[in-house]
């Protein structure tokens, strides 16, 4: 073999060599880039499975904030509620238990007349014993309307807070209320009824200082046993109230917390 065709057959098999390296790096080549792109489409499905799975989770948590804000904003409504129901209620029991204390029956004496020949002059006893009538009637007005206040106040409060201890207070100081109540409007039906005997006296025109004397004993002794009933009532009332002021702070504390 002379070199001309040497040299022939050595480029032959060098290029037959890089054909055969670049047929091997192609197809390594193809191969590498099908598995590149196979693990990026790969990669995109579980993105979107990642995004898929964060959007349902984000949707859940704020339901879960809302479904929490709600419960939280009804809770701190039925608290607030409850509290102003419990200082409602002390309230208008005090109210209602200051009217009874400062009440007074005394100032309604019979002692405006004037004495000529042993008779008395009725106009303006008469006059004095109308406007005392309606005095009267007035503080029966104010009583029943507190206590319906006070009833109100405690059905609101009873919605809230029905507990067996705060029950028996309330029956106890309701009960003394009412006798309190029942004693009150006793004397002052008892002083009207010696009222409308006087004046009808009056207004007969046969009016005298006997009669006067008279509607004046009728008075003290209604007064005497008034004061006496009072002061039984008042005593169980303070009782009863102290021991309420005790239960309804005890809730209000345990509110706040």
């Amino acid at each position: 073999m002379n070199d001309t065709g040497f040299w022939w057959i050595l480029a032959l098999q060098i290029i037959g060599f890089f054909v055969i390296c670049i047929k091997i790096y192609a197809k390594s080549y193809s191969t590498e880039k099908g598995k590149n792109l196979a693990t990026k489409e790969d990669v995109g499905e579980i993105t979107q499975i990642v995004e898929s799975i964060k959007t349902s989770l984000s949707i859940k948590i704020e339901e879960l904030k809302s479904n929490l804000s709600y419960k939280n904003e009804h809770l701190i409504y039925l608290r607030a509620s409850e509290r102003n129901a419990i200082i409602n209620y002390y309230k208008a029991t005090w109210v209602l238990v200051l009217n009874f204390t400062r009440t007074d029956l005394i100032k309604y004496e019979i002692d405006n007349f004037d004495e000529k020949n042993g008779e008395v002059s009725n106009s303006k006893f008469l006059r004095y014993i109308s406007d005392a009538e309606l005095i009267l009637n007035k503080i029966k007005d104010e009583v029943s309307n507190l206590k319906y206040l006070m009833d109100i106040s405690e059905s609101e409060l009873m919605f809230f807070y029905d507990k067996p201890e705060l029950t028996s207070i309330i029956g106890e100081l309701n009960l003394s209320l009412s006798e309190f109540e029942r004693s009150l409007f006793r004397s002052i039906n008892l002083l009207l009824q010696v009222f409308t005997e006087i004046s009808v006296i009056a207004s007969n025109g046969t009016l005298t200082k006997e009669a006067i004397i008279e509607a004046k004993r009728k008075r003290s002794d209604i007064l005497a046993n008034w004061y006496e009933d009072r002061y039984n009532s008042l005593f169980f009332i303070r009782t009863f109230n102290g021991n309420l002021k005790s239960t309804l702070l005890e809730r209000l504390t345990s509110l706040t917390s």
